[in-house]
């Protein structure tokens, strides 16, 4: 059975982006109002909470990318049992992590006044405890219910369908806390719709699946054999998701601990803009997995070849031309948002824009990668950039503060996880150098920064400021960038192969 790839992934993006526009201006809204009506420290331990419990979220180490991968196979080949095996299995490790993340989560509430900066405590009418026992009990609730039906939605490539439960519910959730915010004022009474809309967001996941999969039920086992594979896989993507809860999740833990909730709060709101970006991105990334793992399965690498060469220009483009407009607009957005009271230098702004650029960049690769189910072959190189990531951050967030943090993370990701990952790669699935790879990318990056500067330019060439100016600045960097782009690759095969299938979706739809 080959998937429909490209329908899938156009119905797949389509849901995911209107779900990633709810998760960016919801949220988005939720953090001014609990700013403007209560104070950045309850931000911030929203923030700190939600650090510490991803670092222990099953999300984070992997499970779902292992059995979904696990699955790609026999779906290709139409092997119900195996599926309904495959999927027995993993609502079992499901409830097995949930468990685990209630032990170990209640195994560190005495360190919880450790995670803050006593110089910046937090607010005197929240109980830290309480607090936190509703962000444990959230969750751990959804890997006690049904979460491990998303695992299927994943290698169906039917993430429309979880996008739009998710969609739903979160609205309603949003509703809910905002009229909570005004009308109670009160903290406690705005996060409770918080396990309340993921049991809801379990239970609606549950009778879609069970509607459009009526076929797959929990039953039966896999071989041992099978599920040793299995557990080297989730063991090698451990580590790797070990890395990414480095980068989001340690730092914020960091930081809140040396220098206060007050500025996590701040350094937040700008993470909360990069997050927005790689949401976008990444509901490109999560829309086309399957259908890359699809491919590896019934086509050839050197199609496949091929098809990263073109993704990869696509993917460049489209975080290059996200990092143009990071450069150019953060602090005017920043300025209309929160005030000029609350922004952090442009060194600030300059480090989050390269820290994005360098991390996602290079994310076609990794897409593949998971895709292909090649964890175990770098299956050290995690655990040494979440080393040395976290060392140097808490050398030199004492130096120079927030931006120590960021200058850690970005060496990690740029010294050692891309150099390694790309090799192990290209050494091991297409079989030739990573040479051309290499070149290729420092192409793209000179050309990206050089885009930049100039965009940076005429941007200050607007002056003024307010929303009038921030408009005619987003004007520039939505026209220039992309024409600069357009003008130097439309004869270029990548470029050419991206018109076919623009055309070719249109066609179908």
């Amino acid at each position: 059975m080959q998937i429909e790839r490209t329908k899938q992934s156009v119905k797949s993006s389509l849901s995911g982006f209107i779900f990633k526009i709810i998760t960016l201006l919801f949220p988005f809204l939720v953090r001014t109002v609990i700013i403007k009506r209560l104070g950045e420290e309850y931000v911030g331990l929203s923030t700190l909470f939600t650090s510490v419990l991803q670092v222990l979220s099953l999300s984070e180490l992997g499970f779902a990318s292992a059995i979904a991968y696990a699955m790609y196979k026999p779906i290709a080949e139409d092997d119900k049992p195996k599926i309904c095996a495959l999927l027995n299995f993993v609502k079992t490790v499901y409830r097995i992590i949930g468990i685990f993340i209630l032990v170990v989560g209640v195994a560190i509430i005495p360190l919880l006044p450790h995670f803050i900066n006593a110089e910046s405590p937090p607010p005197s009418d929240v109980n830290l405890y309480i607090l936190y026992g509703i962000y444990l009990f959230n969750t751990v609730i959804s890997y006690l219910l049904f979460a491990y039906k998303s695992v299927l939605l994943a290698a169906y490539q039917r993430l429309d369908v979880e996008n739009n439960v998710m969609s739903f519910c979160n609205i309603v959730m949003y509703a809910f806390q905002i009229a909570a915010l005004y009308v109670f004022r009160n903290y406690y009474v705005y996060i409770v719709f918080l396990p309340l809309s993921t049991i809801a967001i379990n239970l609606l996941r549950s009778l879609r699946v069970k509607k459009i999969f009526p076929e797959y039920v929990c039953k039966g086992t896999i071989e041992k054999s099978e599920k040793k594979g299995v557990y080297k896989n989730i063991g090698a993507l451990m580590g790797h998701r070990l890395s990414g809860a480095v980068v989001t999740s340690v730092m914020n833990i960091i930081i809140s601990a040396n220098l206060g909730l007050i500025l996590l709060t701040r350094y937040g709101n700008y993470y909360t803009i990069i997050n927005a970006m790689l949401g976008i991105i990444l509901i490109v990334y999560s829309s086309i997995t399957a259908g890359i793992g699809n491919s590896i399965v019934v086509d050839s690498v050197e199609k496949n070849y091929t098809d990263f060469k073109n993704l990869t220009f696509i993917n460049v483009w489209m975080v290059g031309w996200i990092f143009v407009c990071l450069i150019c607009l953060f602090q005017p957005f920043m300025t209309i948002w929160m005030g000029e009271d609350k922004l952090l230098p442009f060194s600030t702004v300059i480090l989050f824009s390269l820290y994005f650029y360098f991390w996602r960049f290079k994310d076609m690769l990794n897409t593949y990668k998971d895709a292909a189910g090649m964890w175990k072959a770098d299956w050290l190189k995690p655990y040494v950039v979440t080393a040395v990531s976290l060392v140097l951050g808490l050398i030199l967030i004492n130096v120079w503060g927030i931006n120590g943090t960021l200058v850690a993370v970005i060496a990690g990701v740029f010294v050692v996880s891309m150099p390694w990952e790309t090799h192990v790669f290209f050494r091991m699935y297409f079989n030739r150098s990573p040479k051309n790879y290499y070149l290729r990318m420092l192409i793209y990056t000179v050309i990206i920064v050089a885009i930049a500067a100039l965009t940076y330019y005429v941007c200050g060439l607007v002056g003024g400021t307010g929303i009038l100016t921030f408009i005619l600045k987003l004007g520039v960097c939505v026209v220039l960038p992309n024409a600069i782009i357009l003008l130097l690759s439309f004869k270029t095969p990548e470029f050419r192969w991206l018109t076919v299938k623009i055309k070719q979706i249109f066609k179908k739809n």
